[in-house]
């Protein structure tokens, strides 16, 4: 029997995963995969170790693991494999096959301008903030949905938190210097977590003092949405190498 999980980091905060669970039983109704599961590396519960031995109780034979994860950073590349060479030891009857990361799927893009519609429908910039990665390759991504967003909007700069620049700020200013009156920031976080409840509205609100002459719109962060269900059949549809 198949089964899927959608692995995310996890937070302190209890409703940070939410969307993912709830994205997680749509794939189960669908019937895609009989069973369907979410789990996390950190914090939250299940773990990703308590949703594969629920898969197992089930049934499950093959088990394909959905990173919910923006990019192929750290937890893609290193984490989420290490986890399921772990569970392979502990199942070594089961097969498991792990998918990509979210990436460049175009839905993407349909739902970052969606969130920021619902913002500001009439922004005529965009401020896309991003928490960035060490791995520069892994921020490739998001260059390209703020690339593909600038169709819509006389301007738009992307911005990160850390790690990368330039910074939100720097961001915020390029915009501001290039004429930008209206600006609506979208946070490009799949989860709320610290950043999303703090950091970047921290980050907005700073902006707007330094750049009174211009308006800034909080959009809502990626959260719950049926175009994700779209990038996951993809990702899932498409999974690479077999742990045996």
């Amino acid at each position: 029997m198949k089964a899927a999980i959608l692995v995310g980091h996890g937070s302190l905060r209890k409703a940070s995963g939410a969307a993912m669970i709830r994205l997680a039983a749509l794939l189960r109704k669908e019937g895609t995969f009989p069973v369907a599961t979410a789990g996390f590396l950190n914090f939250s519960q299940p773990s990703f170790m308590d949703a594969v031995a629920r898969c197992v109780r089930k049934g499950a034979t093959e088990i394909s693991v959905q990173p919910y994860f923006l990019i192929s950073g750290f937890y893609v590349k290193t984490g989420v494999p290490e986890l399921i060479a772990e569970a392979q030891t502990a199942y070594p009857n089961v097969t498991f096959r792990l998918a990509e990361a979210f990436d460049d799927h175009p839905a993407l893009v349909s739902l970052t301008h969606k969130r920021a519609q619902e913002a500001d429908p009439d922004a005529d910039a965009l401020l896309l903030m991003a928490h960035g990665s060490p791995f520069e390759q892994a921020n490739a991504p998001i260059v390209w949905v703020a690339e593909a967003l600038s169709a819509h909007y006389a301007h738009t700069q992307l911005g990160f938190m850390e790690i990368n620049a330039p910074s939100i700020a720097e961001a915020a200013a390029r915009l501001t210097v290039g004429g930008a009156k209206r600006i609506v920031a979208v946070p490009y976080f799949l989860q709320f977590g610290g950043h999303v409840a703090g950091d970047l509205p921290e980050a907005i609100d700073a902006a707007q003092a330094r750049h009174p002459h211009a308006r800034f719109a909080l959009a809502e962060y990626l959260s719950y949405d049926p175009l994700l269900l779209d990038v996951v059949r993809a990702r899932l549809g498409a999974v690479t190498p077999v742990y045996t």
